[in-house]
């Protein structure tokens, strides 16, 4: 039976891999092609690319990851049913807001859908409560709850000191270097969510090789990071328009220069986060939230307060969701093991 889990566990993580790539990218390409920075072919190449090359660079830290956050004993059939079920949750999430053109957290929906399995196995008795407990996850919490908050005062703040070293300058020159800025930010974000990504999901791999039986899981992650820069990457070649277009267009208008300060931010933040301080930082929320923080000051109303609170909506709505589903997921497994 652990076999024939893993083996889901297995084909389930492709899909959710390619879904993952899609849905993230618009949050690296969607002002810089609003703002003309660069074409959207060109633009989503480049953030395939360095989302690939991100996941390859994730390799030490995905481990890491494994080594500090132990994942709660329990039966191998039950820890496969819970991993079954997040990324189960996750791939049909994704899916739905994807098509709802919604920039949920990805990493949200997995933190959450892990939470729901795991106190789900201890509802049918397979896990322990305290141990389940006493798991770090208030450090994930705290960081995605505060991460939109900080990206937007401070994208808000930097667009002060952008006009001011812009100021008397030529409008032209300004919007050439801040377009100039945003082309790298494509790079440099799409490498931080690659980092994000493959720290995330080989997490769920070594788990789930563990409870197979498969012996030093480790060992197999060189392979596996391969085939997940191959997929994640190919998620992220079709650009995710659908996010793209109500990142760029129905949520702010926003002009190079701010559209520059809301791209370095996101990519400052997440790459700080990814490597300095190894934070599950939300690439979704953290460049919604900046491009809101760029985009508002202006002197004229250019934020759509209405749509930033349909996101909203569904950025709250992501763990709750997320965490019922999976729970849901896990009972039902749980009855065939």
């Amino acid at each position: 039976m652990e076999l024939a889990l893993l083996v889901l566990v297995v084909a389930v993580l492709a899909p959710t891999l390619y879904v993952a790539g899609l849905h993230d990218v618009p949050n690296s390409i969607a002002i810089p092609v609003r703002t003309r920075a660069l074409t959207p072919r060109i633009a989503a190449r480049v953030a395939a690319a360095f989302n690939a090359l991100g996941v390859l660079l994730a390799l030490p830290l995905g481990i890491y990851l494994y080594s500090w956050f132990e994942f709660p004993q329990m039966a191998p059939g039950l820890t496969l049913a819970v991993l079954l079920s997040a990324l189960l949750t996750v791939l049909g999430w994704n899916l739905f807001t994807y098509f709802q053109g919604m920039p949920t957290s990805t990493t949200h929906a997995l933190l959450a859908a892990l939470l729901g399995g795991t106190l789900a196995a201890v509802a049918v008795g397979g896990a322990n409560t305290a141990a389940v407990l006493s798991l770090p996850w208030l450090t994930p919490l705290i960081t995605l709850l505060l991460s939109p908050l900080v990206a937007f005062a401070l994208a808000y703040l930097l667009v002060f000191l952008a006009v001011r070293v812009a100021r008397g300058e030529d409008p032209d020159s300004v919007n050439r270097v801040s377009r100039g800025l945003q082309s790298v930010s494509v790079g440099v974000t799409s490498l931080g969510t690659g980092l994000q990504q493959g720290q995330r999901f080989s997490f769920v791999l070594l788990v789930a090789l563990a409870a197979g039986g498969v012996t030093d899981p480790e060992r197999w992650t060189g392979l596996a990071y391969v085939l997940f820069a191959v997929l994640i990457g190919a998620g992220a070649w079709h650009g995710g328009w659908r996010i793209g277009h109500v990142l760029a267009h129905r949520l702010v208008a926003i002009d190079p220069l701010r559209g520059m300060v809301a791209t370095t931010t996101t990519s400052g933040l997440l790459f700080a986060g990814s490597l300095g301080f190894a934070l599950p930082l939300s690439t979704s929320l953290t460049a919604a939230s900046a491009i809101m923080g760029g985009g508002s000051n202006q002197r004229f109303a250019t934020v759509n307060w209405r749509q930033f609170r349909r996101i909203a909506l569904y950025w709250a709505a992501t763990p709750v969701v997320s965490g019922l589903i999976a729970a849901t997921l896990t009972v039902a497994l749980s009855a065939l093991l």
